[in-house]
């Protein structure tokens, strides 16, 4: 794979104390480009990011971003260059959460259109609760015009829930611009996701997570193991993923599972030069 992007999520507290330098680490470790996370830019201007990411040959290929924060954001977004903004999570337990929410996407989706930035939505388990469509995430994808609203498909969340991957994608062909490259060590099945917004917050504006929450999201560390380690055919992943139209290949490492997150970082993208 001769172009290979990371989700910066993956070394968020390493970006939090020296941004530039792991971005610097990022390239060294043999990624090509980057995926944003949370509107999270290291206070730098748009001008001088494009130049950290030119100095580094990093391309700026996409960002996360809550629908909700969009429109606050797609000023910087658009001078950089990013090609895509991506809703990472949103709380949906039913058919009508999801239809509801399918319409926030196409409106979000139609303010980037009219910004030349293709918008889209990356799932996590709970995507693959059952309702009258098949699933949630079959009612996002039934609901969003396709024209507007494109799909990140999660690999790794989709696996572990229980999906058919390789079947989902020939099914919605066409929709998934872009994969989420995540090792997966067990299928588990859906789960309803925590409404984090409910948690009280610290003076830093962070969710004071529940003890019995905490547990629940510590228990799934030990099912992101190493990309190509674990229970999914990623040759045939990828071979059904570009047919249909994937444009990129993203690698997010939910936790590490090695003493320096950076190690794991290059394994994974060492392991996607072998596809």
């Amino acid at each position: 794979m001769d172009k290979r992007y990371i989700q910066l999520y993956s070394i968020n507290q390493e970006l939090a104390k020296d941004f530039v330098g792991s971005l610097k680490r990022v390239a060294k470790a043999g990624y090509t480009g980057v995926e944003f996370a949370g509107g999270n830019y290291g206070n730098l201007s748009v001008a001088e990011m494009k130049k950290v990411l030119a100095d580094l040959n990093l391309e700026p290929l996409s960002t996360h971003i809550r629908s909700e924060a969009v429109p606050a954001q797609l000023d910087y977004a658009a001078e950089l260059g990013v090609k895509y903004m991506i809703d990472p999570m949103a709380s949906m337990e039913t058919y009508d959460d999801a239809a509801a929410f399918a319409e926030v996407l196409n409106k979000t989706g139609k303010l980037c259109n009219e910004r030349g930035i293709i918008f889209g939505y990356h799932n996590h388990r709970h995507e693959f609760l059952e309702c009258k469509d098949g699933t949630l995430m079959d009612t996002l994808i039934l609901n969003t015009d396709p024209d507007l609203v494109c799909f990140q498909l999660d690999v790794g969340w989709a696996t572990c829930a229980g999906c058919d991957v390789p079947a989902f994608l020939d099914k919605y062909a066409g929709r998934f611009q872009m994969i989420h490259v995540k090792e997966c060590a067990k299928v588990v099945g859906p789960e309803k996701m925590p409404d984090f917004s409910k948690f009280p917050r610290d003076e830093n504006g962070r969710p004071q997570i529940p003890p019995d929450v905490l547990e629940q999201l510590l228990a799934q560390r030990a099912w992101n193991v190493p990309s190509g380690k674990g229970i999914i055919d990623w040759p045939t992943i990828v071979k059904v993923a570009l047919a249909q139209g994937a444009q990129a290949f993203v690698v997010e490492r939910e936790y590490d599972y090695a003493d320096d997150i950076f190690k794991c970082i290059e394994e994974d993208c060492n392991y996607l030069k072998t596809l």
